[in-house]
This record gives structure tokens, C-alpha cells and sequence, in this order.
């Protein structure tokens, strides 16, 4: 008879510090709302106003860690009313059960169990982000995470600037540049330079960033064709055939620049 094998657990979260500080923001609206509930409007088990709030709660850790993560799984609650004694008759019913003072302390309970999870999150937040202020590397990441960067060059280079592989980085934004000007122009047979000088040519563009009919917008052309083809020749080309390391704020200033060369080429014309 074959064995079911286990679920694998889930991960853990992996955030960065942009990711905690907006953590830390959504936890605090949400403390916001659970310590304005007021426990004595209770009547009875199952409180619809609660049992929303309890939902909302989770749906912030959710929003957090991620509905996969370990996190997640770890601060969930079912519930706010949290019942921890025996049965005992109500004297206010007759019936076996919690009374409505004991009903509002289980849901007390819960509430205040929901408030120990975000003080133990908030706190540990906090020191990672003491650790990741004391860390020049992590200084780099987070200025990365502050910048608006072209989707695909932050894809290219995120966890890359994250593993501190700032070389790598700046080599691979230089590639998915490239890649998006072939995608953009249809010239997959070209790459580098060649393909730069083709596309934003001055005389015949396959994509055009101004009105090439004015010598104004001619120059403007011909400028935007040296700046992706430099792009090309200085910062890709050298990183292609050395070792060299980055400097981790050089590197960051290199990849923002490589950014709006994919906005620029994003927004150009045929």
C-alpha cells in the first residue's frame, strides 16, 4: 500500500525592507481597528461585527507575509472568540454554555491574541530593519526598492542587487534592454550596438522618440541613438568579458539609467 507523502511546509516569507516598512503600515491601520472594538456591544457567540473584524485581521497577515507563507499560517485565527474553560449551566439561559459576560471575555481573548501577534511581528520588523540600516549592502537594496524601475530591468536585476551581485546586475539590465528594443522594433536579428543604431537611427528610426522633420527633433534622435548604443559599448560590452566588481551605489545609478532607457523605448513611436 502506498504511503501519502506529507504536504511540504510552507516557506517562509522573504521580505525586503520597502516590503516590512509597508507591513508595518497596514498592521498598524488594522491595530487601529481592533483596539476600537468594543467587546461589551456583544450579545452573543458568533458576533457578525467580530467575526469581520477577524476576517480583516487575516486578511492583513495575508497581505504581509502572503497566503502561502509559513507567516501566514503561523498568525492565522478562526476566530476572535477564543473558549478555553469547561461547559458550565448560564444563569441568564438555563442553558449549557458560556454566559454573555464569559462569551465577551472569549472574544476578548482572541482579540487580545490578535494584538500579541502584531507587537511580536512589529518587533521583529523593527530588528531586521535595525539590522538592514546597519548593512551597506542592504542600504543599496533598499534604495533599489525606493526607485520606480522599469518592470522588466527590476526583474532582471532585483534579487540579483538583493545577493549583492552588483556586476551581474547591471550586465543583466544591460541584456533585458536589449530585449525589450528587439520586442519593441522586430529586429530579433540584431543585438548591442547594431541593434541600438538601427532602431534609433537618426535617418530612418524604427522607433522614433521625436519628430525627426525638425533639426531639433533630428538631434533628439540621433542623442537617444548614442545613449542606447553607449549603454551598450560602456556598460554592457565590459561586464560581458570581466570579472570587474561594482561599486553598490555605482550600480544602482547604472541600472536606474538603463530604467528609463526602457521607459524611453516603452514610449517611442513607429
Amino acid at each position: 500500500m502506498a504511503t501519502r507523502k506529507a504536504a511540504p511546509a510552507p516557506a517562509r516569507a522573504d521580505l525586503g525592507p520597502e516590503q516590512m516598512r509597508d507591513g508595518l503600515r497596514k498592521l498598524d491601520r488594522r491595530e487601529h481597528d481592533i483596539r476600537a472594538f468594543d467587546v461589551n456591544a456583544i450579545a452573543d457567540h458568533n458576533d457578525q461585527s467580530a467575526d469581520a473584524l477577524c476576517i480583516r485581521y487575516n486578511d492583513t497577515i495575508a497581505r504581509v507575509f502572503g497566503e502561502d507563507s509559513h507567516e501566514y499560517k503561523q498568525y492565522f485565527l478562526y476566530s476572535f472568540e477564543i473558549h478555553d474553560g469547561p461547559l458550565v449551566m448560564s444563569p441568564w439561559t438555563g442553558d449549557m454554555g458560556p454566559d454573555v459576560r464569559e462569551i465577551r471575555e472569549d472574544y476578548a481573548r482572541g482579540i487580545q491574541q490578535a494584538l500579541t501577534n502584531f507587537a511580536n511581528i512589529g518587533t521583529l520588523f523593527n530588528e531586521n530593519l535595525e539590522d538592514f540600516a546597519e548593512d551597506p549592502r542592504a542600504r543599496v537594496s533598499r534604495a533599489f526598492g525606493e526607485l520606480d524601475i522599469h518592470p522588466a530591468i527590476a526583474d532582471a536585476t532585483e534579487r540579483l542587487i538583493q545577493g549583492g551581485h552588483y556586476a551581474n546586475a547591471v550586465e543583466d539590465a544591460c541584456k533585458a534592454l536589449d530585449a525589450l528594443v528587439q520586442k519593441r522594433s522586430g529586429r530579433g536579428d540584431l543585438t548591442g550596438t547594431p541593434l541600438m543604431q538601427t532602431v534609433f537611427s537618426a535617418n530612418a528610426p524604427i522607433l522614433k522618440v521625436a519628430d525627426i522633420g525638425t533639426p531639433t527633433g533630428k538631434d533628439e534622435q540621433l542623442g537617444m541613438m548614442y545613449l542606447f548604443s553607449g549603454a551598450m559599448l560602456g556598460l554592457r560590452n565590459p561586464r560581458a568579458h570581466s570579472l570587474a566588481p561594482d561599486d553598490p551605489e555605482r550600480a544602482i545609478e547604472y541600472i536606474a539609467f538603463l530604467s528609463l532607457l526602457a521607459k524611453i523605448a516603452d514610449s517611442a513611436t513607429k
